[in-house]
């Protein structure tokens, strides 16, 4: 996909290495260097050979900070910028790492147990996000240059990053709310959560009474036809004594056992695997048996994660039988874009990806998550949502029978309701697909196949088409029947093991797994756009436990510092070890002092005067009021009413193809019927169906 592309990666941040290694995965001839490496005195020179330069200019000498001055200055290479807070933030200045960003943004305040300490999330989640996010810039930045023939500069920031990882926490500190740490239950529903069995552990998770139901009727657990289980809000307020019921019988089962049960019954679970684990757990061995066995028999290192893929990208044609382009799909397809979107005309984009049409039939987080950053890049996204509007709209708190998480995760798309199980639903998606560039969709594997629209079907329709498909375990996969939620994902990828409060597991408060899979995908997507000389339709398969051990490995081979939240009189402060001070020296300064009735103010202070870097463990609540926070992600939209909105920005930026974030949906404009013609039309297309309205 971006074959010929040609990478030079010269940072020190974890980042930097790793959006190199991602381009490299989409088809770039990268080199990674030392930034030692780089000599000042040879100038631009050393730079000329590279279409894009990823660098890291908060933790690199001054001398490389010189020459990457220039090189900015010069406009002629495309440079990517990786900072932990930005050139504009009130921060910059200092060498902050993964784990203090965490902490000043609120992230590590949502991972832990409610009655202990934050934690840590166990991957460099900001660098992570950070280098998925400088892929993606990158590739966009790319198609730039080879349709518009200038190059320019990307600034990626950790605390950006951060932030955007936020979308379940931020809508209660929008309306004052404190958002406590759940360890690995779920607010909302129950039973979720991480449960022991004969032989480890069992993740479980359920969402809704036909769900605990079926669980009920699996597993016949002593206990549950008790009135505090009777309703899901029975259950979410008993949640204590309804774990201990079920942990008493998931501790008579191996995890297998348990894991082999639930998946019969069409409940999410899985065991949580560790990193020794992961070579055998049996859907990663089916997918990665190289990777697999060379953990098997050399272990884990720094370049182990280079073993797995993290995006499958092949023909949009699965058969080996030529796919014949039927007639009205040409005549489609030929229409101009003016003719096409007469309906529904793009508002003006100088964006990298003006003039790019995308189809997104998603939920929650994923493919919405794809879908807004498409359109932030200047794409016009269509949403397609079920008859009665995607679940998520109705979410508290929010505003206008919309909620806050809707809003945040798919801004300036245009919605439609359209009912796929009917013919007239299905005929105008078709239409729609006739004419895009890119389907991105979070269903079940094959859900859309059953609907007729397999991956030969959709190359009929459309020849060129990218369809960008996520997953929990993907379409090749040990657990084709498996249900996938952003928890059991975590668990079976490795990252609930990194994550770990007093030898328990825990989940990452945030939708850790949903998030990294949404970021892979945008990146797969950008990529494919960014390959001009592309003849034929792309497949793209995201299947998120494959992101989530990319990054496990990554993280187990390349560890990060330790550190320890401390508590305080008004929250807790997180210090780090560093060449001066190893963990268990911190352990025991701390030990000397009591910082319990002391304000996290007096003892940063404290810390600080003894020549060891303490920061703020921040409440998501607290950002709201924090300056780099409100200047430089925070901004407002308005929706088709005139009312405002609180949306984020993008972590990224791009110096002259800006990424905008602008509007909020409205209620999707739904099927209709013209009782005079007989027609319907759906968002004001008409369609022929002859089947019964929806």
């Amino acid at each position: 996909m971006l074959n010929g592309a040609r990478i030079l990666a010269c940072g020190s941040r974890s980042a930097v290495r790793m959006s190199a290694r991602l381009l490299e995965s989409a088809g770039a001839s990268v080199d990674v260097i030392d930034p030692e490496c780089v000599a000042e005195e040879q100038g631009l020179q050393q730079f000329q050979a590279y279409d894009a330069v990823i660098v890291s200019t908060d933790t690199c000498a001054a001398t490389l900070k010189r020459a990457i001055g220039e090189l900015l200055a010069s406009g002629s290479i495309i440079v990517c910028n990786i900072t932990a807070t930005g050139p504009q933030s009130a921060r910059q200045g200092m060498r902050w790492s993964d784990g203090q960003i965490q902490a000043i943004t609120g992230l590590m305040d949502t991972t832990g147990f409610a009655d202990g300490e934050p934690v840590r999330i166990g991957i460099p989640l900001t660098e992570v996000s950070a280098a998925m996010y400088a892929a993606s810039s990158i590739s966009a930045a790319l198609r730039v240059r080879q349709l518009r023939g200038f190059a320019q500069n990307v600034d990626v920031t950790l605390f950006g990053c951060a932030v955007s990882a936020l979308t379940t926490f931020l809508p209660n500190a929008f309306v004052g709310r404190m958002a406590g740490r759940v360890g690995n239950r779920h607010p909302s529903c129950a039973p979720w959560n991480a449960y022991r069995t004969r032989d480890g552990w069992v993740l479980i998770c359920t969402s809704s009474e036909d769900q605990w139901h079926k669980l009920k009727h699996a597993a016949r657990i002593d206990g549950c036809d008790d009135e505090r289980c009777s309703s899901l809000a029975a259950r979410v307020k008993n949640a204590d004594y309804l774990d201990r019921i079920i942990e008493a019988w998931t501790t008579t089962l191996t995890t297998d056992e348990c894991s082999t049960l639930c998946e019969q019954a069409g409940i999410a679970a899985g065991p949580i695997v560790s990193i020794d684990e992961l070579a055998h757990e049996a859907n990663f061995g089916l997918r990665h048996p190289v990777a697999s066995q060379r953990m098997q028999s050399a272990g884990i290192d720094s370049e182990t994660y280079r073993d797995v893929s993290a995006f499958r990208a092949t023909s949009l044609v699965s058969s080996r039988h030529p796919v014949q382009t039927v007639c009205r799909t040409e005549e489609r397809t030929s229409a101009t874009p003016r003719e096409r979107d007469a309906d529904h005309p793009a508002p003006e984009s100088t964006g990298p990806l003006a003039g790019i049409k995308v189809i997104e039939i998603g939920q929650y987080t994923t493919a919405p998550l794809v879908g807004k950053h498409l359109a932030a890049m200047g794409a016009q996204v269509t949403k397609v949502e079920p008859p009665n509007g995607e679940t998520a709209r109705e979410w508290a708190p929010g505003q206008g029978g919309t909620s806050y998480f809707f809003a945040l995760n798919n801004t300036d798309k245009h919605t439609i309701s359209a009912d796929l199980k009917q013919a007239a639903g299905r005929d105008y998606l078709e239409r729609l697909l006739a004419t895009a560039d890119v389907l991105v969709e979070n269903l079940r594997p094959g859900a859309l196949a059953k609907l007729g629209f397999d991956r030969d079907a959709l190359a009929r329709i459309n020849p060129r088409l990218i369809y960008c498909s996520i997953s929990g375990f993907g379409i090749e996969s040990a657990y084709p029947s498996r249900p996938a939620f952003d928890t059991v994902i975590q668990a079976t990828g490795g990252l609930m093991d990194l994550n770990r409060t007093g030898g328990a597991p825990v989940k990452m408060g945030v939708s850790g797994a949903d998030i990294l899979g949404g970021q892979v995908a945008l990146f797969a997507v950008v990529s494919a756009l960014a390959d001009e000389n592309r003849k034929e339709g792309v497949f793209l398969e995201i299947a998120m436990q494959d992101v989530a051990a990319w990054c496990s490995l990554f993280s187990a081979g390349n560890p990060v510092p330790d550190g320890m939240a401390i508590r305080c009189a008004d929250g807790y402060v997180w210090l780090e070890s560093s060449g001066r001070h190893d963990l268990e020296s911190l352990e025991i300064f701390t030990r000397r002092l009591q910082w319990s009735k002391a304000t996290r103010k007096r003892a940063v202070s404290e810390i600080e005067a003894l020549g060891i870097h303490a920061v703020f463990v921040t409440r998501v609540d607290e950002l709201i009021d924090d300056s780099d926070f409100l200047s430089d992600m925070l901004t407002v939209g308005r929706d088709p009413d005139g009312a405002f909105w609180p949306i984020l920005k993008v972590p990224y930026r791009f110096s002259r193809t800006p990424a905008k974030v602008r509007t909020v949906p409205g209620p999707p404009e739904s099927v209709a019927v013209d009782d005079a013609s007989g027609m319907k039309s759906i968002a004001g297309l008409p369609v022929s169906t002859d089947g019964p309205s929806s």
